[in-house]
């Protein structure tokens, strides 16, 4: 192969690196890739370096096997007898071959997410700690951020401040023993337990570092502490390292990564070399531009500034909607109007929640367009919209028992497999449905405790029921998520929990959009409960559409590494992106500036971006403000077409000049927050939905709250003050919660 005909003068400088640590700091589309899978290729070739000397971690199994594909090509090596894998896979061939230093058998177990929620929720039930107060997920996330920051259940004991912190330790330390008794491990483990061979066992450190010669760290912005410590224990702080990243695309800090190991990295390998790839081969100037100024704001960066000889390209088209209705609409006919130029496949959709996609999938169904949502789950198969979609099927036709059975025990209510199978066979037993023995039978067959469950459960559908016709369609789904307190599952402080809030909130607009829709058509006979249920059924079995390759749905972090000819990244508001969880928390606040500075990135030819000025959550509408984002782009680097629902005018042709940071002379159009809206983009919970007040400064530590979903609380701290004050609260039926004190919407109890 010929190094210099292949690679840019700035990839050679890196592939041919001499010795020693150096960090290659890779724009988007510079070529990170390529600088990796052709330094092995250098080091085997034409440094005659052992290829079982050389090893390259990464963070997908994906990642790794393309990897290994270029360099076997390269080489005309296969298989390749180098290391190319994951820090997990790494770690695992370490504690099979030395496990027994840290206690581990030959035949250990590894246990997956599921297995580990398994033994979460044995331990809570062994230490006596109620699952709605303490939800598995939450301890298990936790947990794993312990296992992360190399803090083993000891060490997380002896730090224990606080109710909720010592509760934890507890659990922690159950939920270890249980994993050691099953002479098992979970995916933590592996890494914080390969580190500990090699600071503990100082033999088998240096046979693996004389093995080692060279170490190639891909994606190094994602990095962990337990993985950074992983890397210094393998090659030392002047080893032969070449980590390669960019920390404008560093976005998972909320999984633990640490930027630091980036922005730090000679403190970490003292004389290390840092190389540039500025030159970018996916992306037209304008679109680099646009995005380089953007993230040029964060503080936390070494700076570069990309370049393409692929020409200026066409301006960057900013659309601002009157709501997501008018989004959606907007985009499918853009993109419908591009296929003579780009096929479907060509197009990527970009969102930075899930709830979001609803109403895209809902006009892409619609309008008959294919879609392929990448990365996740269709928003009617989603595990919270099926949950909810069963108690509005339960309370319509109590006899469905597949609906029934799906809700009885969701969330958790004291009714396990044992009582449902004792259930089933009274139901068989007797040829009636489910429903009939517990809303006919007295129950007496049943233990005591079991027979009380089942008696809050009908006293809840019994309940529900007789709202039902009372009550809209929103408002009956309000209802049943607070007397369920189905909410009370998921942590909003989790990124997990938070994404399935913003799925419930979503079907509840949902509803409340159907209601309206409804209002207007004439001819309908059904109710209106059963006519939604029907539609659902009927949107959610249009998915054939997507058995073609279409447009790519996905979030703005499923798109990380990859790039459309066409991309739209939807929803530049305050409170959507950035999103509201960021606060004005700085770190927090870059992190989502550069999710949309990768979003941007991902676009080669052409790139739309959408903006709306109300947003439905939880059934009601929310007056948007325009993401401060949208004003971090340079001069003249938007083309702003505004809708004629909105605006009462031409949609097309209207030009942006602004910069600077001043606000853009558009922005003075768009219509005011709304008086009671104590924030610019403030997403509410369903509490200030509910006209309760936003939590006061006269809320402190020590008082009893109250909160419209998660109940009656008592507050633990307060961190910090003013805007960005923090409340930590333990609710009775939420567990431990931090929300932000101005938009909590808590009251005193």
């Amino acid at each position: 192969m010929d190094f210099q005909a292949d690679l840019n003068p700035e990839q050679l400088a890196a592939v041919t690196h001499g010795t020693g640590p150096q960090l290659v700091l890779a724009g988007a589309g510079s070529g990170k890739t390529r600088v990796i899978t052709y330094r092995m290729a250098w080091l085997v070739q034409e440094c005659g370096v052992d290829p079982r000397s050389v090893v390259a971690v990464t963070f997908t199994n994906k990642a790794a096997q393309e990897m290994r594909e270029r360099v076997e090509q390269l080489l005309g090596m296969t298989p390749l007898p180098s290391f190319v894998g994951t820090f997990h896979k790494f770690s695992l061939l370490m504690l099979r071959r030395w496990g027994e230093h840290v206690g581990l058998k030959r035949d250990f177990t590894i246990f997956d997410s599921t297995d580990q929620k398994t033994l979460i929720k044995r331990a809570l039930k062994k230490e006596e700690l109620s699952e709605s107060a303490f939800p598995p997920r939450v301890m298990q996330s936790t947990i794993s951020a312990a296992k992360n920051q190399l803090v083993d259940a000891s060490a997380y004991e002896s730090r224990a401040k606080g109710f909720f912190e010592q509760r934890v330790a507890r659990v922690y330390k159950a939920y270890q023993g249980m994993l050691r008794e099953a002479g098992g491990v979970d995916f933590d483990d592996m890494i914080a337990l390969a580190v500990r061979i090699l600071r503990t066992q100082p033999g088998i450190r240096d046979a693996v570092r004389s093995r080692l010669d060279y170490l190639m760290v891909d994606e190094f912005q994602d990095t962990n502490h337990a993985q950074m410590s992983l890397v210094l224990e393998l090659v030392g702080g002047e080893g032969n390292i070449t980590a390669v990243g960019d920390e404008d695309q560093g976005i998972y800090r909320w999984r633990g990564a640490d930027l630091d190991n980036v922005l730090s990295f000679e403190r970490s390998f003292p004389g290390a070399e840092v190389r540039l790839l500025e030159r970018n081969y996916r992306s037209t100037q304008n679109i680099l531009t646009a995005a380089g100024e953007l993230v040029a704001k964060n503080h936390g960066r070494r700076g570069k500034r990309l370049w393409t000889d692929a020409g200026d390209g066409e301006l960057i088209e900013l659309y601002r909607a009157r709501d997501e209705q008018d989004e959606a609409r907007w985009l499918v006919s853009t993109l419908k109007g591009l296929q003579k130029r780009h096929p479907l496949s060509d197009m990527g959709v970009l969102v930075r929640t899930n709830a979001q996609t609803r109403a895209i999938e809902d006009e892409f169904l619609r309008r008959e367009v294919p879609y392929v949502l990448v990365g996740g789950t269709r928003f009617y198969e989603r595990a919270e919209i099926k949950d909810l979609v069963a108690y509005l099927r339960v309370l319509r036709n109590p006899r469905d028992d597949l609906s029934l059975r799906r809700i009885l025990n969701t969330p958790p209510r004291g009714i396990g497999k044992v009582t449902e199978d004792n259930l089933l066979h009274v139901a068989g037993e007797e040829g009636m449905p489910v429903w009939d023995v517990i809303f006919n039978d007295e129950l007496g067959s049943f233990p005591a405790r079991s027979a009380g469950a089942l008696r809050e459960f009908r006293k809840l559908i019994t309940g529900l029921q007789a709202e039902a016709g009372e009550r809209s369609l929103a408002s009956l789904l309000e209802e049943i998520l607070e007397r369920s307190g189905y909410t009370s599952m998921f942590d909003p402080e989790d990124p997990d929990g938070a994404s399935r809030l913003e799925n419930v909130e979503e079907f509840v607009s949902a509803a409340q959009e159907f209601s309206e829709r409804r209002g207007e058509e004439a001819g309908e006979e059904a109710d209106e409960l059963t006519a939604f249920l029907d539609h659902v059924a009927l949107v959610a079995d249009l998915d054939g559409w997507q058995a073609q390759r279409g447009v790519s749905l996905m979030t703005l972090h499923s798109a990380k590494g990859l790039e459309f000819p066409v991309v739209t990244v939807c929803g530049l508001e305050e409170g959507v992106l950035p999103h509201f969880n960021a606060g004005e928390e700085r770190d927090a606040v870059e992190e989502e500036r550069r999710l949309l500075y990768v979003g941007m990135t991902r676009a080669r030819q052409k790139l739309f971006l959408t903006t709306c000025s109300r947003r439905r959550i939880a059934g009601r509408y929310q007056d948007q403000e325009d993401s401060r984002f949208l004003a971090e782009i340079p001069v003249g680097a938007l083309e702003v077409s505004r809708s004629p629902e909105l605006f009462q005018e031409r949609a097309r042709g209207v030009r942006s000049y602004f910069g600077g940071g001043n606000a853009p002379p558009w922005a003075a159009s768009a219509p005011k927050t709304s008086a009671n809206d104590t924030r610019p983009g403030r997403r509410p919970t369903r509490a200030t939905a509910k006209g309760l007040p936003p939590s006061e400064e006269g809320i402190g530590k020590g008082m009893r709250v109250r909160h419209a979903t998660l109940g009656k609380g008592v507050v633990l701290d307060v961190e910090g003050s003013g805007p960005s004050r923090k409340l930590v609260v333990f609710f009775d039926r939420g567990g431990k919660r931090k929300l932000v004190a101005r938009y909590a919407g808590l009251e005193r109890a």
